[in-house]
């Protein structure tokens, strides 16, 4: 019996434009939820740009954010889990990034920070367009992460590339280094978390929570950021959409997110 329905938003819950979940979707989350399983969102963003996702969902119990770095629990409005790293570690990185890329961010107590200096200005060409509308809104710029870091330490550092082979070597350098995971969500970029901190071991530490296990769990996502999550749950199912490392990874494919795969996989696993 499925618990718990944990859900990644671009490219799985959110329909091709980014910013609305289809009403063939939202049916089936609220018949769902009704019939007792809890909801959860699970996103490589942080809190400040999950966006009104829930307002068009009320019914979304919680919030594993920056590729599960935390869990929000929006009964209680607060914080349940966190995993972050300690400043030192993104400190470590951050020499070898800003020579590789023009665009860095640092997600730290739910708010996203986009650093820009004198030696790097931001390339804005190199954000996908729905992340682009996000700066000023749920995006700060500041010159210098130190100056920003909170007493939880960081959630996750992403960075974009604009060479696909600069892109590919930094990312193969970083997953051979200690004490880091790295993962992508989307094409030239390059995300990294303590290690031990993914979706997959969120999503335990939330089965855990509500009194249930990973068996007992449906993930759905996308992308190479997904893997972990689809990995531990007991019902893992890649998106139609997704790439092929996902599809490998997961029990079971559903249809597109233009197809309303979300709602499919619901109703041919979740509830009658």
């Amino acid at each position: 019996m499925i618990k718990l329905i944990a859900m990644d938003m671009d490219g799985t819950l959110l329909s091709p434009d980014h910013k609305t979940v289809a009403e063939t979707d939202k049916s089936a989350l609220r018949k769902a939820h009704e019939s007792g399983i809890k909801l959860a969102i699970s996103t490589g963003r942080t809190l400040s740009t999950v966006g009104n996702i829930c307002s068009q969902i009320p019914e979304i119990d919680y919030i594993i954010f920056s590729n599960g770095a935390g869990i929000f629990d929006r009964h209680a409005d607060r914080i349940i889990y966190r995993n972050n790293m300690p400043p030192e570690t993104a400190e470590k990185y951050l020499p070898f990034i800003k020579e590789r890329s023009g665009f860095i961010e640092a997600y730290i107590d739910g708010v996203a920070y986009a650093l820009e200096n004198e030696n790097q200005k931001i390339d804005y060409d190199l954000i996908p367009p729905v992340f682009k509308a996000m700066l000023g809104k749920g995006v700060i710029i500041t010159d210098d992460f130190k100056k920003v870091y909170g007493e939880y330490g960081i959630e996750k550092v992403i960075f974009y590339i604009a060479d696909p082979e600069i892109c590919i070597e930094a990312d193969r350098y970083l997953r051979g280094e200690e004490g880091i995971f790295v993962t992508s969500s989307v094409g030239r970029s390059i995300e990294f978390t303590k290690a031990g901190t993914d979706k997959g071991d969120a999503l335990r530490a939330l089965c855990a929570e509500i009194g249930s296990t990973a068996d007992e769990a449906m993930a759905l996502g996308d992308a190479g950021n997904d893997i972990p999550m689809i990995k531990a749950a007991g019902y893992g199912i890649a998106m139609g959409n997704a790439d092929e490392k996902t599809k490998q990874a997961a029990k079971y494919i559903t249809k597109t997110n233009a197809e309303n795969g979300v709602a499919a996989a619901i109703y041919e696993y979740a509830i009658e």
